[in-house]
């Protein structure tokens, strides 16, 4: 009779801080985990895994299950996550001093040191963790030393050790994930609740897609790394600008599988970038047509890459239900363009292909960054004026603007420290920044600049009918309205967010999570509700 394996307990921290009242779009399944967890359980291990998302009692879960596990294992991204997870961490030390614990993902990859300063790590596996993590289960369940797994960080005398270089591999030496490891109706019935939660990093339903229809929302990692160089990303650093990807009728072929195990109806694909490739993307569209397109689905594309593709392959995109295309312009100055090395040009195919896409149905989700290490004021308000111009032209698709946060392992950190920003020590410290486009207590935005992006904050929330309040001629209104200030890069004298929001006021209704008060304090609140 064969020995059952050991366990390994894999937690997933919330990311987003629930005592805010906030959520993420529970769509974004624990893709990190189940792709690590491939190897060991195939090979027999018990594997456990714990989502904050949708397990509240997910402390208990965790104690019960550390008891004589093999390791604890967790990944984390730049947010609360980090947080939250170094929390867990800490708890599981306390009450499994001997347990090892190894972290991956983003956030621990470029700060992998911080972990050992806190006590809280064996091990810290750097970039693509697959390969990596089963060779420290397998060190782990032999007794090796974990300084012998190539791709970690471990602590030896006090002292950060680096390991062998580990190369980045391609899919075809990695499993499928093992979908039988988590509950996909825990996720379902988080999406369709009803409640006063603020929902985060939810992309736009389907313009298509019947009101009221429940909301099966599933996710897939079908590429790692990306090529591109941006200074504001720790991707270049991470993935070495490499990027791997299943290839299209391989990918469509799994995706079909999960498609008929969980009947979800819109997929999300969760990679840095899904479209680099135009031949792959023809053969996963075609293939989804030749099975009938049963679900919507989206991913993020480049700019320039949707400029590129020729008419077919976007005819391929609509026809297979591709309904949204994440697209990061980032900066509307060809000044600003230059130094983030993203290099879009704006003038000829910013438009264009945004255009290509709305006329498809398909719908564009723009995000754009102002604040960057050494940028004018002049770049800033461009971007805000290239945005606005954007919004006036497509006006059910988001046009958002956000504050620059510098992230650790890029090079805009290294320079927004060597301009002498002081970034946070500790991990809770860094958990506080929350994600890096939201918070803007801190950021050193010029005055001008911060009120011309919140009046454009409050005006695209209005041109978008965000606002309920107040019958439907009331809102055609500041619809109207506010189509002009987009047009024209107008928002002096806001006089009518003033009176909408007497009139909220005095007919006791409530505004829109307060949006119409965006204009009385600088620097304290986000630009507009984000959806995608």
């Amino acid at each position: 009779m064969v020995a059952a394996k050991q366990r390994i307990v894999l937690f997933l921290p919330h990311r987003a801080d629930p005592a805010q009242g906030v959520r993420v779009s529970a769509d974004l399944l624990p893709l990190e985990l189940l792709q690590i967890a491939a190897f060991p359980d195939q090979e027999g291990y018990e594997v456990v895994i714990i989502d904050a998302m949708v397990h509240d009692d997910y402390l208990e879960r965790v104690m019960e299950a550390c008891d004589g596990a093999l390791l604890f294992g967790s990944s984390c991204i730049l947010g609360y996550q980090v947080t939250h997870g170094a929390e867990i961490a800490r708890a599981v030390r306390a009450r499994y001093p001997q347990l090892p614990i190894i972290w991956g993902g983003w956030f621990p990859s470029v700060l992998p040191e911080r972990y050992f300063d806190e006590g809280i790590a064996d091990a810290v596996c750097l970039g693509q963790g697959e390969l990596t993590f089963w060779e420290v289960v397998q060190a782990l369940e032999s007794g090796e030393d974990l300084a012998t797994v190539p791709g970690l960080v471990v602590e030896r005398d006090g002292k950060p050790v680096y390991t062998d270089h580990r190369p980045v591999i391609g899919f075809d030496r990695i499993p499928d994930a093992p979908w039988h490891l988590i509950d996909f109706e825990e996720y379902v019935a988080r999406q369709n609740e009803t409640s006063g939660w603020k929902v985060r990093h939810k992309y736009a339903d389907p313009w298509d897609m019947k009101p009221g229809t429940p909301q099966r929302g599933f996710s897939y990692f079908s590429s790692f790394g990306c090529p591109e160089p941006c200074t504001f990303c720790c991707s270049p650093m991470v993935t070495e600008r490499r990027w791997k990807a299943i290839p299209g009728k391989l990918l469509a072929e799994r995706i079909m599988e999960c498609h008929e195990r969980f009947n979800f109806n819109i997929l999300r694909f969760q990679d840095a970038n899904f479209g680099v490739h135009e031949k792959r993307s023809n053969e996963f569209c075609t293939e989804l047509i030749n099975a009938g397109s049963p679900f919507w689905w989206n991913g993020t594309y480049e700019i320039e890459t949707i400029a590129r593709y020729k008419d077919p392959s976007l005819d391929l995109m609509a026809e297979s239900r591709f309904h949204m295309a994440a697209l990061g312009a980032e900066a509307g100055s060809v000044e600003q363009q230059s130094k983030i090395k993203k290099q879009i040009d704006i003038e000829a195919n910013l438009v264009t292909s945004l255009q290509r896409l709305n006329d498809r149905g398909i719908q564009t989700g723009v995000s754009w960054i102002i604040g960057y290490p050494g940028e004018t004021t002049e770049s800033m308000q461009a971007t805000l004026d290239v945005a606005a111009k954007i919004k006036h032209l497509f006006p059910h698709s988001p046009s958002d603007v956000f504050p620059f946060r510098a992230i650790p392992g890029t090079e805009d950190f290294d320079t927004a420290v060597k301009m002498g920003y002081k970034p946070p020590v500790t991990l809770d410290e860094w958990g506080s920044c929350l994600e890096y486009k939201y918070e803007i207590n801190d950021t050193a935005l010029p005055e001008e600049v911060i009120r011309t992006w919140k009046r454009y904050g409050v005006t695209a929330t209005f041109y978008d009918g965000l606002a309920k309040e107040g019958s439907g001629l009331v809102r055609n209104f500041m619809h109207r309205i506010s189509g002009w200030r987009l047009k024209h890069n107008q928002y002096s004298l806001p006089v009518e967010h003033k009176l909408f929001h007497m009139y909220v006021k005095l007919t006791g209704q409530r505004t829109q999570g307060d949006v119409l008060q965006l204009d009385k304090t600088p620097g304290v609140t986000p630009s507009a509700p984000v959806s995608w």
